[in-house]
């Protein structure tokens, strides 16, 4: 190396560093354009190689030739993953790979002569009917290895021209031995052989021989005229485009060749398909877009490019050319529980198993249960272990599996809990000891934590027996009815396997009862009076609206409140006799089995009942002035309102007082009378005067016969009786003061005929 050569490197050696310390002063979110990637080469003649860069991720490829010095740069690399091939004629050519930004600065390149000599070789290509094929390219490959474009792969030394108007290739400066040939040209197949062979390269055409035609349709079936198709001969490592003809592709592989079918499109996944070996023609329908797993900017093969075909760039177009990663078997299970991946059910359950999560890059999936296909499956399994299997087998054949164990677990758990009871928080609580629950009040905790499986308990399910439930280990409640409740604990272990456990809680009533009840009496046209009540008719108490929350017998005591006997019972009739202004207040006492009570009362005030009403409308006298001794006919006349009546009564004629001296009395049918104030029934009554200024009072139904309204049925009139002797002057005054009270009287009647009449 020379001197000035040693200063250049050392000179950038500086700018690198001084660069990389840069860098670390700069942000981390650097941009991709400050990926610039400077390397050398190292050889018997740096200068002149070709170094191509492919980006792994988006296919983007780039190629610099290096310089006098052996160097070369790329600026603004996007930062990810690259392969780097370095060729020149002469020269064994080298792959290498980056990972951008970590791989800068980049380590230098060696690259090896390749073997040389004094050799010619001339390869004739003929097409076997037309005779010579020009520009036909010719690969020739020796013995000794270099690095192709696939890693991992090596590839013989190849060097390449092309054919002339005579059909030849030729070749000098090789080394002595055979080398391998290939040979493509424009509408042929790939031709294959050795310098060994004897004559020349005959060509196959593509012909119709074994013609492909392909139609490509999307997902809703829909033909697809704008379509990218080609082929991939596997047999010779060697890639056909379509002849497309309105929305039909045709595709001529060679016989007996292994070739792969693509579809492209825009705006839908791939497509893929394989012909294991030609033989005749054959259509093939493709769909785009049913594959998510496809990758539109790749191309995936079944295996490294053979036959010289891998020392060509892993490009088809602007896409990547990369081996198929096979598919990704996965299987789903429902209907179990997992256990750290095992998957757990009860002895003689059905399983059911899906591979529909499986996924291929090439699509074609194919199922296989160990016997059974389909990307579901289902299973009944007796207790003990069993291992499911899934194999997939994608489009090119590729294989991949995934397994499961499933445990069918036979035998149920052994449900086991304990009751406390506490009044509070701070309470540390007692056990149950079957009368120490109130409701309302105390909490019990119920704990399951002593119950046990053989593979592990799942689930706790409470049934308190109170129309409540809860879930979980430990659980507390608080119970809101009386009586006694079976709480129920039903233990599901991982398989599904449940058992149950049952504990009899007795609960306290402390809460009493509430205490409610209405009142209603039958009118004379039957019709129902509600929270009424009517004087002399049976009054109906009903304490149905009454409640416990015990839900038990009540017992019922009433006292309504006039002096009566206590009554019990839900219902009970009971008549009032009178209607005091207070009215009556009517208490009812509701107990329930635990003794608690609750007591209502209201205050009810009987309708007094119709009745008849008798009264005096007039009294006359025969003779308003008699003498002593004289006989007077007194008349009356007795009128009935309100009811009809049929009893007989008497009317009954006093002197001076109304609790007098009984003058005169007269018995009435009452079915006589009829009721109105304008009908009245006339009754006469006979005295024989007596001298001086008495009143005669009249009273009808004066013993109390018939149930009146209002009692009030008298009336009075004054009469004065001379006697023998000379009127004198107190007699006279005494005339006067009875025509007075006369006068009042009968205004007093007429007014009250009058009232009535209204």
């Amino acid at each position: 190396m020379t001197e000035k050569r040693n200063s250049r490197i050392a000179l950038l050696a500086v700018v690198m560093l001084l660069s990389g310390a840069l860098l670390g002063l700069m942000s981390e979110d650097s941009s991709a354009a400050d990926n610039n990637a400077v390397g050398f080469i190292s050889s018997a003649d740096p200068s002149g190689v070709d170094v191509t860069i492919i980006n792994q991720a988006t296919g983007e490829s780039s190629s610099v030739t290096s310089a006098d010095d052996g160097s070369y740069s790329f600026e603004d690399l996007a930062s990810g993953d690259y392969s780097v091939r370095y060729s020149k004629a002469g020269y064994l050519s080298v792959l290498n790979s980056w990972s951008i930004p970590s791989d800068l600065p980049l380590a230098g390149v060696s690259m090896e002569a390749a073997p040389s000599g004094s050799e010619t070789v001339t390869i004739n290509v003929q097409d076997g009917a037309e005779g010579n094929v020009e520009d036909a390219t010719v690969y020739l490959m020796s013995s000794t290895t270099e690095d192709s474009w696939w890693s991992g792969v090596d590839v013989g030394y190849t060097v390449s021209t092309t054919t002339g108007a005579d059909g030849n290739a030729d070749f000098s400066d090789l080394a002595a031995g055979s080398y391998d040939v290939r040979v493509e040209a424009e509408g042929y197949a790939t031709g294959l052989g050795s310098t060994d062979d004897v004559g020349s390269f005959n060509l196959a055409e593509l012909d119709d021989t074994n013609k492909q035609t392909v139609r490509v349709f999307d997902t809703a079936g829909n033909p697809l005229g704008d379509a990218s198709v080609f082929m991939y001969d596997a047999t010779t490592s060697s890639w056909y485009d379509a002849e497309k003809v309105g929305y039909t592709y045709y595709l001529h592989p060679s016989t007996g060749s292994e070739v792969y079918v693509y579809a492209y499109h825009g705006t839908h996944s791939p497509a893929v398909g394989k012909i294991a070996s030609v033989a005749g023609t054959d259509s093939h329908d493709m769909t785009v877009g049913d594959n998510s797993a496809a990758d539109s900017d790749t191309v995936y093969i079944n295996a490294a490019p053979s036959n010289g075909g891998q020392s060509m760039a892993p490009m088809k177009g602007d896409k990547m050319v990369k081996l198929n990663p096979g598919p990704s078997a996965s299987v789903d299970v429902s209907g179990t529980t997992d256990l750290d991946g095992n998957h757990v059910i009860a002895a003689g359950s059905t399983v059911n198993f899906s591979g529909s999560a499986s996924t291929s890059p090439v699509g074609g999936l194919g199922y296989n249960w160990g016997g059974s296909s389909g990307a579901d499956y289902s299973a009944e399994f007796e207790a003990g272990e069993h291992t499911i299997t899934l194999t997939v087998t994608d489009a090119f054949g590729a294989t991949d599996s995934d397994s499961v164990t499933i445990t069918a677990d036979g035998a149920a758990p052994t449900p086991s809990f304990t009751a406390i009871v506490k009044s509070n928080t701070d309470d540390e609580g007692e056990t149950y000891n079957g009368s120490n629950v109130d409701e309302d009040f105390d909490t019990v905790i119920f704990n399951a934590s002593a119950s046990s499986d053989a593979v592990g308990i799942d689930s706790y399910s409470w049934d308190f027996g109170d129309e409540s439930s809860d879930t979980g280990d430990v659980v507390s409640h608080m119970f809101e009815d009386p009586g006694t409740h079976t709480v129920t604990l039903t233990v599901t272990d991982a398989a599904g396997n449940s058992a149950s456990e049952s504990m009899s809680i007795s609960v306290n009533d402390v809460t009493q009862p509430s205490a409610e009840f209405n009142w209603s009496y039958t009118n004379e046209t039957g019709g129902v009076v509600l929270n009424s009540a009517m004087e002399g008719e049976a009054t109906n108490f009903n304490a149905g609206g009454s409640s416990d929350n015990s839900n038990g017998a009540l017992t019922y005591t009433w006292d309504f409140g006039d002096g009566s006997n206590v009554s019990t019972g839900e219902t009970v009739p009971h008549t009032f006799t009178s209607i005091p202004e207070d009215g009556f207040n009517v208490v009812l006492t509701v107990t329930d089995a635990s003794g608690n009570e609750d007591v209502t009362s209201y205050n009810i005030k009987p309708a007094q009942k119709e009745r008849p009403d008798l009264f005096i409308s007039s009294l006359t006298f025969s003779d308003d002035n008699p003498e002593a001794g004289d006989t007077v006919t007194m008349d009356a006349v007795v009128k009935l309102l309100g009811l009809s009546i049929n009893e007989s009564f008497e009317v009954g004629f006093f002197l001076d007082t109304l609790d007098g001296e009984q003058i005169g009395s007269v018995s009435v049918d009452g079915s006589n009378l009829s009721v109105g104030i304008e009908n009245g029934f006339n009754v006469s009554a006979s005295w024989k005067a007596t001298s001086g200024a008495h009143t005669i009072y009249v009273i009808a139904d004066h013993t109390d016969i018939v149930d009146e309204s209002e009692e009030k049925n008298e009336l009075s009139k004054v009469i004065t009786v001379k006697s023998d002797s000379d009127e004198d002057d107190v007699t006279s005054m005494v005339m006067i003061i009875a025509v007075i009270l006369l006068a009042v009287g009968s205004v007093g009647y007429i007014y009250r005929d009058n009232l009535f009449s209204k």
